[in-house]
């Protein structure tokens, strides 16, 4: 896989993150369904741990943390927070993945144990930069309090959903291993680029649609 078709892996990638994130949530808040952060955050580890087996680089997963961000704030709902969660989670996730990548992917046991310690970092870096570096309003009245139970509650449903999620983002990205070696889709180049570019704008305009 060339530099160009990695790019627009990132921005396919990327971009299913942020529509997950977006139709995800607002259909959740729809139904009334409960612990909504914790549901996506479950589901993006399966996209972010087979996506690190097409482009497995340093910062790849954040890159495409950057574009879900940008993508949910077409939310009708959006809060600048919530840009700031999905990229925390992508530089977590990137960090992990890229100190512990061998015994991720060798041991079932270790992805057990690695898929709390992601959610706990992510969810204690982000409600503490939510509270006193972005200073978003309802945070900041909730000060400290509010870090200790969104970490103590929230991230705990959050762990258990990812405990088995992982896994099944392993399996996935086993599943697309293949297609990150050459010529092994037997798609020629050009239709890849044109295919890629196609599914990125249908995703963005469909996410403008949504809103609207």
């Amino acid at each position: 896989m060339g530099k160009l078709e990695k790019i627009l892996v990132i921005l396919v990638i990327g971009s299913l993150w942020g529509a997950l994130e977006l139709f995800g949530r607002d259909i959740m808040r729809a139904m009334g369904v409960p612990q909504k952060s914790a549901l996506l955050f479950g589901l993006g580890i399966i996209i972010l741990y087979a996506s690190k087996k097409l482009v497995d680089f340093p910062g790849s997963v954040t890159i495409m943390a950057v574009i879900a961000g940008l993508f949910k704030m077409a939310s009708s709902y959006f809060f600048p927070c919530q840009f700031s969660a999905v990229v925390i989670n992508g530089i977590v996730f990137d960090i992990t993945y890229l100190a512990f990548k061998d015994r991720l992917d060798a041991s079932m046991v270790f992805r057990a144990i690695a898929a709390p310690v992601i959610v706990y970092v992510s969810y204690a870096t982000f409600a503490l930069f939510a509270t006193y570096l972005l200073r978003e309003g309802s945070w900041v009245e909730r000060g400290w309090e509010g870090v200790v139970s969104y970490v103590r509650y929230d991230a705990l449903t959050a762990a258990l959903i990812t405990i088995v999620t992982i896994h099944l983002g392993y399996s996935l990205a086993r599943a697309v291993k293949p297609l990150a070696q050459p010529r092994t889709t037997r798609m020629p180049a050009m239709a890849f680029r044109v295919i890629s570019v196609a599914l990125v704008a249908v995703i963005w305009v469909a996410g403008q649609w949504f809103v609207n």
